[in-house]
């Protein structure tokens, strides 16, 4: 067994975006890869826009176009960063399949990866929160998410840091070729 594995991202590419639900854990795998790798983090939801912070405090969902003016704003984000990081890990829900394919194509050697964890886990984090999305506004926004294609890598976050970093050494890490 493992004990405090090194994180690996010799393979990946230089911007990983981690989506998934509110209280997933996206922020925490994104802090843990700055930390451990030395990677920049954004967290896109510090430019959350004033018509959508409102919503949230409303309780009510995002409308498309508030939607659409956030991202142009998060690519335009993400761009400028890469001027200054060479690595950069970014997180954010995403909620719509439309947003992260817009960020694919918009962003470079950008790939998306889908942080997920149980409801249980879910809930007890958006409980805890004292800031950002909160557990009913959370309930509102989970009826919006379109569910990850296949084409996503995905992580699961129980909160078990070795565990978060043997998933993502597995998904950045060449396996090592044998010799006959």
């Amino acid at each position: 067994m493992l004990v405090n594995p090194i994180l690996d991202l010799s393979n990946a590419p230089s911007s990983i975006f981690l989506f998934g639900l509110s209280g997933s854990g996206k922020s925490y795998v994104g802090n843990l890869i700055s930390q451990l790798a030395g990677w920049h983090v954004y967290h896109a939801d510090d430019d959350l826009t004033d018509a959508m912070l409102d919503a949230l405090e409303q309780r009510k969902p995002f409308t498309s176009q508030m939607r659409d003016d956030y991202f142009d704003i998060v690519i335009r984000r993400i761009n400028e960063l890469h001027s200054v990081y060479d690595r950069l890990v970014i997180t954010q829900a995403v909620y719509k399949q439309k947003h992260r394919q817009l960020l694919v194509d918009n962003c470079g050697d950008l790939e998306m990866v889908c942080v997920d964890a149980n409801d249980t886990i879910i809930a007890e984090r958006l409980l805890r929160r004292g800031n950002g999305c909160r557990a009913e506004s959370a309930a509102v926004l989970r009826k919006d998410f379109e569910s990850p294609n296949r084409e996503y890598k995905m992580l699961v976050n129980d909160g078990n840091d070795e565990k978060i970093i043997r998933q993502l050494n597995s998904l950045y890490t060449l396996p090592v070729a044998r010799t006959a």
